[in-house]
């Protein structure tokens, strides 16, 4: 069931993103408790409603296992990775044994994209990297706050090892979203934000 409408305005936890790096994203341990130096990353949606459409874009796909922009139509276990290169191409930087995502680079204000697949070559994963040029109006403006007031509080909040990141998990029936968030030097004046979000099945 959508959790939009709930905790509409309250304090958030406050923690946000950080770097975009693709091979740091596996999550551990879930945290219950939110750090209090990072109480100074939060903000109120109220200071980009175009990062909380791209916020809610995203939720509502997610619900089908989608994801908006440049990838939409793209559906987690079911397309394949031809229907992938139909429609975005080859890969600017493909897997590799160390790395099993194929990575599409974002231009022009553009996100850029990581899609991995399983053993029978049926999308895995999609992660979405949002933007450079005015990030702020995507990710870059999607704290925890945001995430609160626009779509509830997580199912749970994982640690991401190595990269003092946090994984914040919403689930989305048969799907989920994992929305990492660190700190990232693109944004200024807003620390913790969301540096990607994944959308997977739901475990």
């Amino acid at each position: 069931m959508s959790k939009k409408g709930l905790l509409v305005g309250a304090t958030a936890f406050g923690l946000t993103l950080s770097g975009a790096g693709i091979s740091s994203v596996s999550a551990a341990d879930s945290k219950t408790n939110v750090h209090a130096s990072s109480v100074s990353g939060i903000h109120s949606s109220l200071t980009n409603q175009e990062a909380a459409k791209t916020l809610n874009n995203i939720y509502d796909q997610a619900y089908i296992g989608q994801m908006p922009r440049e990838v939409h139509g793209l559906t987690v276990h079911k397309s394949t990775k031809e229907d992938v290169h139909q429609k975005l191409g080859e890969p600017e930087e493909p897997a590799t044994k160390d790395n099993p995502f194929d990575r599409y680079h974002g231009s022009m204000g553009n996100p850029s994209y990581a899609i991995s697949y399983d053993k029978n070559d049926k999308v895995n994963e999609i992660r979405n990297f949002g933007t450079n040029v005015e990030r702020q109006t995507n990710l870059g403006g999607i704290t925890p706050a945001v995430l609160s007031e626009q779509i509830g509080s997580p199912d749970k909040i994982l640690d991401v090892p190595d990269t003092n990141e946090l994984d914040y998990v919403y689930k989305t029936d048969d799907y989920e979203l994992h929305f990492v968030i660190g700190d990232n030097p693109i944004i200024k004046g807003h620390k913790q934000t969301v540096n990607h979000v994944n959308l997977k099945a739901a475990k």
